[in-house]
């Protein structure tokens, strides 16, 4: 009998250490499960944004005084026709990869709400290009420097950073929804450096005369520029003369060789089309061909790796000065490349 009370203690003993166990284990759970609470559902903001959770959720990026209305879309080339069915095409042959959308809405007026779509385009060419041959007539800038590719409308923000092309479209013309749409901005912006690729893309953009030309006016076609399947990876720009504004195209072949072959057979598609060439002479001994297209002006020139010109301009004067401006920046950087 003098055994059972030491039994008994023995037994409430390893009871105890069960129930201990037990509670460090309930404790271990909820800890866990509260590591993954995703707290943009409670308006909390992280310090900052990493990229590997950008491209899997954009709940992060909540603008303060918003919430996300539903989870994160994610839609691949198969099915991206679901969500901007008519465009889908236009994405897909710019090396679409992947598109995150998110729409957030103002916590306080509901009716106050906007949809974020980011666009994985592979790389900031494929990026600039669905971002410029898109872009709006008539838009404004923003007063920051990045995403430096960038123009808002009146109920919408639309940039480029790194690979990414971004819209952001608002259900109004709304102070408060401008504001959010760029503080969204800036945390992509933050969270995505711009790499040797972006930098490597600045650079060509460079080739383009500043003096005279339109702010904003750039555009990369990667296909068909003009309607011609040999014209491709093709930047144009709008320059000012006089009150027109006339379009010069610059497009960086493999080689002079590659170069000289594609404005030939561009020319020749010019004529093809109707085009007939003029004989008179060009000033500044522009080395390249001058085509009348239904009353307007096309150059085609190829100078080093470069081919080069102006597209429809209305005033023949017009598009000798274009194309001459156009010629001079060109002629140092192919000399360079050739030596």
């Amino acid at each position: 009998m003098s055994s059972m009370p030491g039994r008994a203690k023995r037994l409430e003993s390893a009871v105890s250490v069960c129930l201990l166990a037990v509670l460090f284990l309930i404790g271990l759970g909820v800890l866990i499960k509260q590591s993954r609470v995703d707290m943009s559902r409670f308006g909390m903001e992280a310090a900052a944004v990493p990229e590997s959770e950008i491209l899997a959720d954009l709940g992060p990026l909540t603008p303060a005084g918003f919430l996300t209305l539903s989870k994160t879309e994610i839609y691949d080339a198969a099915n991206l026709y679901e969500k901007i069915n008519g465009k889908a095409a236009l994405y897909l042959d710019s090396g679409f990869k992947k598109l995150l959308t998110q729409r957030f809405a103002n916590k306080n007026d509901s009716n106050l709400w906007m949809e974020l779509f980011v666009y994985d385009m592979d790389n900031i060419a494929n990026a600039f290009s669905a971002y410029s041959t898109q872009k709006r007539p008539d838009v404004e800038t923003l007063s920051f420097a990045y995403p430096r590719f960038h123009y808002r409308t009146g109920n919408g923000l639309y940039f480029v950073h790194g690979k990414y092309y971004v819209e952001e479209v608002g259900s109004s013309k709304s102070t408060k929804l401008l504001r959010a749409m760029v503080e969204i901005a800036q945390k992509i912006s933050s969270a995505l450096a711009p790499d040797d690729d972006t930098r490597t893309f600045e650079a060509k953009m460079t080739l383009l005369p500043k003096e005279n030309i339109v702010p904003g006016s750039i555009k990369l076609y990667l296909a068909s520029t003009f309607g011609y399947e040999g014209l491709t990876d093709t930047f144009t720009a709008k320059y000012r003369c006089g009150d027109e504004a006339v379009t010069a195209f610059l497009s960086r072949r493999a080689n002079a060789k590659e170069a000289r072959t594609i404005a030939e057979s561009y020319y020749q598609f010019l004529i093809d089309c109707g085009g007939v060439e003029k004989t008179v002479p060009l000033a500044g001994k522009l080395p390249g061909r001058v085509i009348d297209v239904y009353g307007t002006t096309e150059i085609v020139f190829a100078i080093g790796p470069f081919v080069a010109g102006v597209h429809e301009a209305e005033s023949y004067e017009c598009a000798i000065e274009v194309a001459s401006l156009l010629l001079r920046k060109l002629v140092d950087e192919s000399t360079a490349v050739i030596k």
